[in-house]
């Protein structure tokens, strides 16, 4: 029992570093990896930041909307590229509901009696229900965090240039 939640853990911890995707290095493969009209937040050569929409990538040029303006970068005057991505529900579904139902049955155990003195269902039934309301409630508050927190992941680094 012990090895398997070792187990389930290791592998829920380890779930978004292997769906994390590599940051481009070339405007020819950001084209890939993005849409037009989808939202950036962009650091040039001098260090700021801006919040713009991608109006178009080629090989060598990225055009950029900055509040209805549009602007054009090459590659050397962008240092890096980020995006807003909502992390997969399903990954905090699921850690939610693992925590929980290890709290529910901790809970659910505290309130069974040492010793039953009944032998029958009875036994039992407060670390079950525990199990269950807490892997409820764990992964609804785990899919509550999903859904409200975004991360920023970086789409485009710039090559470091000799």
């Amino acid at each position: 029992m012990r090895r398997a939640c070792l187990a389930m853990v290791t592998v829920l911890w380890l779930a978004p570093v292997a769906a994390a995707e590599q940051a481009v290095d070339s405007f020819e493969e950001l084209r890939l990896v993005t849409k037009t009209g989808e939202t950036v937040y962009v650091v040039d050569s001098s260090g700021a930041e801006a919040k713009a929409r991608i109006f178009d990538v080629s090989d060598r040029e990225l055009t950029l909307l900055f509040d209805g303006v549009r602007r054009d970068f090459r590659e050397a005057d962008i240092r890096r590229i980020d995006r807003l991505r909502r992390d997969p529900v399903r990954n905090g579904v699921l850690i939610g509901a693992a925590a929980g139902a290890l709290l529910g049955f901790v809970q659910g155990r505290r309130l069974d009696g040492p010793s039953c003195p009944r032998s029958g269902i009875e036994c039992g039934q407060g670390a079950m229900i525990g199990i269950a309301a807490g892997a409820l409630w764990g992964s609804v508050g785990g899919w509550i965090v999903d859904v409200i927190v975004p991360k920023r992941e970086v789409i485009y680094v710039a090559r470091t240039r000799p």
